[in-house]
This record gives structure tokens, C-alpha cells and sequence, in this order.
């Protein structure tokens, strides 16, 4: 027995192959991060970052076992270019310091933005100066890889028309395959790079703001990415029940989408605060800490194989999350089977 084992390795070598190991990919929580550990200091009130800031941050991610920050880089501009800023030195030393105090975290410049307000995917020139800015970033920043952004905006909403723009005829069908396109590009220029994405969610009663990513759709996505979040939030549910089957459907998508390409599949939840405008997507009664991450749990138990099919979740936004919801976030943490 332990011949034909020593045989097999040395197989493997010869062949030049990596032996097969077993990876527990739970755990892999991440969040996203404000701007001012790019600029260098906060665009609010023009206060400089400090390095006892960094620290916190550092120091917060890696008590409460947050392995991926994805630090606002930007919205790409009308362009295509990202911001100056995060090219600057202020930059490149708040990663240094973050990486000194937490040297397991994983930093993801956070780049993308809004359809047609300064994302135009449809535009060649436009998406070859984003692609090539965002391969110059990570290598300025010295990180492992990026998390895209892209979002469209569907109208009809009288608020986010105003605040946000309208798409143009027949960008809502397009606008799937632009986004693969998009990041099918970005993997050839980044082979070797981990590529992070987020979408909303897929389950059939959710109904977001923005437009949807069908399976189909995501099927394809997935080939070209190692990290996906799905937003479990901003769903316009409003009773418990339905908010608990789509928590199941969700996960069952995932479960469907690893089995063709397994890369690593977060659910997010949110720690926002609630505006007004917004209260008919957020129902707070719901989606909040404890039953978002109740009802994940819930799921994944009823899944007839549920090992590694969520990797962990994303959390949306280190700005907005105070200790109470840190204290929540630890309390019903997902302790994945």
C-alpha cells in the first residue's frame, strides 16, 4: 500500500503536477472600505488620515476575521482613468501599514461604477483606458488583485433617476454581456491575479434597484473571476417567509454556479444606514444582522450537501458598521458545516 502511495507522488512530481489538497474555504469574509485610506484623508471633512486610523482598521478586520478589504479606489471617470489619488503615495503607504498591523489581510483595490453616469462599457476606447488604469494600480499598490464594481441603474424610481441617470435604449439587454466582456478582458491582462466581482442577488422574488445578472449570464462571469459577492439585501421583501425561501433559492444558485466553476461565493449583508428614499427596498425588520446571517445558516443546514458552498460573507460598509453591528456580526457568525 505505502509503495503504490510513494509510487503516485513520485508520479505527480515527474509529471510536474501539484498534489490534490483539500482547502476549507470558509472564513473568507469581506468587506468594503471607504476612500480615505487611498486619498489620504477624508473627503468629508478634509481631515488627514493618521496612522492610528490605518492601525483601527487593520486592527478591527482581523478581530472580527475579515480576510478581504476592498478599499475604494475610485468610480473609473467619464474617461475611463481612475483617480489620481489612488496611484498616490498616500496610497501606497496605507497599504504598507495596513498590511504591517494585519499581515493576513488581502487588499482589493475597489474600482467600477455606475452605467452610463461615468462607466460606458459599450465604448471600446473608454474600457481599454479603465482595464489598462486598473492593471496599473494593482501593480503601484503592490496587491495580489482588484474587486470590480459595475452597476446599472434601472430606471423608474424617481429618486435614483435624479441622483443617478437613465440607461440608454437597449443598454438593459447588453449590459450582461458588456460586463463579461469587460472582465473576460481584464483576465488576460491580470492572468495571475485574483479578480474579485459582486452582482445582486439572483433569487426570483428579490427585486433591487439594479438590473439582474442572470444565470446564464454568470455562468460565464464565473470563468474569468476567483471571488463573486451576491447582495442579499435591498431585496423589496417584506414578510419573513419569502425573505427565507430566496435566502434558499440564492444559495441554491450558488450551489449550481460551483458546480461548473468553483471559485469562492460570498452572500452580503448590509450595515448601511437606512435612508428614506430607500426604505421600500430595506425592509430593516428583515434584512438586518442577526435574521440576514440566521437565515444564511438556516439555508446552507438545509442543503442536502451544503460543505464550501458559501465561502463566507461581504459586508457592506466598514464606514457604517459600529460596534453594536461588529458585536451581531460576531454573534451569529456563520460557523459553515
Amino acid at each position: 500500500m505505502w509503495k503504490k502511495i510513494h509510487l503516485l507522488i513520485l508520479l505527480f512530481a515527474f509529471l510536474g503536477c501539484d498534489l490534490p489538497v483539500k482547502k476549507n474555504l470558509t472564513g473568507m469574509n469581506a468587506i468594503w472600505c471607504e476612500s480615505i485610506y487611498l486619498r489620504g484623508y477624508d473627503p468629508r471633512t478634509n481631515q488627514p488620515l493618521t496612522i492610528d486610523k490605518i492601525k483601527a482598521l487593520a486592527l478591527t478586520l482581523k478581530k472580527h476575521n475579515i480576510k478581504y478589504a476592498y478599499l475604494f479606489a475610485g468610480p473609473y471617470a467619464t474617461d475611463g482613468h481612475l483617480p489620481s489619488y489612488s496611484f498616490s503615495n498616500h496610497a501606497v503607504e496605507s497599504v504598507r501599514i495596513l498590511k504591517k498591523y494585519y499581515p493576513g489581510i488581502v487588499i482589493l483595490p475597489w474600482v467600477g461604477g455606475i452605467e452610463n453616469k461615468t462607466v460606458h462599457l459599450d465604448d471600446t476606447a473608454w474600457v481599454k483606458i479603465a482595464l489598462e488604469d486598473t492593471k496599473r494600480l494593482v501593480s503601484r499598490l503592490s496587491v495580489p488583485g482588484v474587486h470590480v464594481d459595475l452597476e446599472f441603474i434601472k430606471k423608474g424610481d424617481h429618486y435614483l433617476d435624479t441622483t443617478m441617470g437613465k440607461e440608454k435604449p437597449l443598454d438593459m439587454i447588453n449590459y450582461g454581456n458588456y460586463v463579461n466582456d469587460f472582465h473576460k478582458k481584464l483576465r488576460i491582462l491580470l492572468p495571475d491575479k485574483f479578480i474579485s466581482s459582486v452582482v445582486v442577488a439572483t433569487a426570483p422574488d428579490t427585486k433591487p434597484w439594479k438590473r439582474k445578472t442572470s444565470m446564464k449570464e454568470l455562468f460565464e462571469l464565473t470563468g474569468y473571476i476567483d471571488q463573486l459577492s451576491f447582495l442579499y439585501y435591498d431585496t423589496s421583501i417584506n414578510d419573513e417567509k419569502t425573505y427565507e425561501k430566496n435566502c434558499l433559492d440564492q444559495i441554491k444558485d450558488i450551489q449550481r454556479l460551483k458546480a461548473e466553476n468553483n471559485i469562492q461565493y460570498l452572500i452580503s449583508i448590509g450595515t448601511f444606514i437606512n435612508v428614506p428614499q430607500l426604505h421600500k427596498y430595506r425592509n430593516m425588520s428583515i434584512e438586518n444582522i442577526p435574521n440576514a446571517l440566521s437565515c444564511i445558516k438556516k439555508s446552507l443546514n438545509e442543503l442536502k450537501s451544503p460543505r464550501n458552498v458559501v465561502s463566507g460573507i461581504s459586508i457592506f460598509c466598514n464606514w457604517q458598521t459600529d460596534e453594536n453591528e461588529w458585536d451581531e456580526i460576531d454573534k451569529y457568525s456563520i460557523q459553515l458545516p
